[in-house]
């Protein structure tokens, strides 16, 4: 799906498409969402340039994800996303910068950009040049990461309670083993965020280096440096909720050993109760010649 914008008073403003492909000439933003190849190539010959491919843009390497092209600026981060549908995926997203547009390049329909459109149409915002587009979205895809983080905080601490009853004479909801696999799933969900501020850290830090002087000037000053240092601070928490999900495992994999021991020291001490009359009846129940 191809959309493309415009700059107005109040944001970002799209335009309608010609049937055709062919995209406005006042357009200065591009949204891609698994876009077909004709809308690849409308784009292309928009910009002036060629957009990566989902191979490329999925690439590890960092001169696959970052590099500029006849002054144009191509780079790729992984956001996390599918959170609310309960399967999170990290999926790419480009963002190419030349000439005083933008282009997005994605294959999913990432909650922050959607959370930048909300923000981008309000009075304040001041999201009316192509510098403040991209703040604005980076801040978005900032904040919708530390809203991740916080939910799996929330979590954790509800799996902490969960394993650690303060009250021992209330009974546990549900067995420990069914606790195992919400900790295997919060875990998993940390380790993709993590990924997730480790490819926007680098982003963030090449942007930096490489977009023209005008993306930090003025109301943009200093943005992105704090968008930095905000992924930062945000690392060391899902850090420090990584080795607290870890500790939860490890609890209750040792409580479940604990309630497994229970059972064999009750069977231990039957077994030694009915030992003796056991051993009785199986001498009296002989057959030789004295008994």
């Amino acid at each position: 799906m191809l959309t493309a914008y415009r700059l107005a008073n109040h944001g970002p403003e799209p335009l309608v498409v010609e049937a055709d492909g062919t995209i406005p000439p006042d357009t200065v933003w591009v949204d891609l969402l698994r876009p077909t190849h004709e809308e690849e190539h409308a784009s292309e010959a928009f910009f002036g340039t060629d957009l990566p491919t989902r191979e490329e843009s999925e690439e590890i390497e960092f001169s696959s994800r970052f590099y500029t092209e006849d002054g144009v600026v191509f780079m790729t981060a992984t956001l996390l996303t599918g959170v609310e549908k309960g399967m999170p995926i990290t999926s790419p997203i480009t963002m190419v910068i030349g000439n005083n547009r933008i282009v997005t390049l994605r294959y999913e329909d990432f909650r922050a950009l959607r959370q930048f459109m909300s923000l981008a149409g309000k009075p304040g915002s001041h999201c009316n040049s192509i510098e403040s587009i991209f703040n604005l979205m980076v801040e978005a895809i900032v904040d919708r990461a530390a809203d991740v983080i916080e939910q799996i905080a929330v979590s954790v601490d509800n799996i902490n309670n969960e394993v650690f009853r303060r009250d021992r004479t209330q009974k546990r909801t549900r067995p420990l083993e069914a606790v195992i696999s919400d900790i295997g799933y919060q875990d998993d969900l940390a380790a993709k965020i993590r990924e997730s501020l480790q490819s926007l850290e680098r982003f963030i830090r090449f942007a930096v280096m490489a977009l023209p002087s005008s993306f930090d000037k003025g109301i943009n000053r200093g943005r992105l440096k704090l968008a930095s240092r905000d992924v930062t601070s945000l690392q060391a928490h899902i850090a420090f909720l990584s080795s607290k999900i870890s500790f939860l495992l490890d609890a209750t994999l040792g409580l479940i050993s604990v309630e497994q021991n229970e059972v064999i020291r009750l069977l231990t001490v039957v077994a030694m109760i009915f030992f003796p009359p056991t051993l009785i009846g199986t001498i009296y129940g002989m057959n030789f010649k004295d008994m």
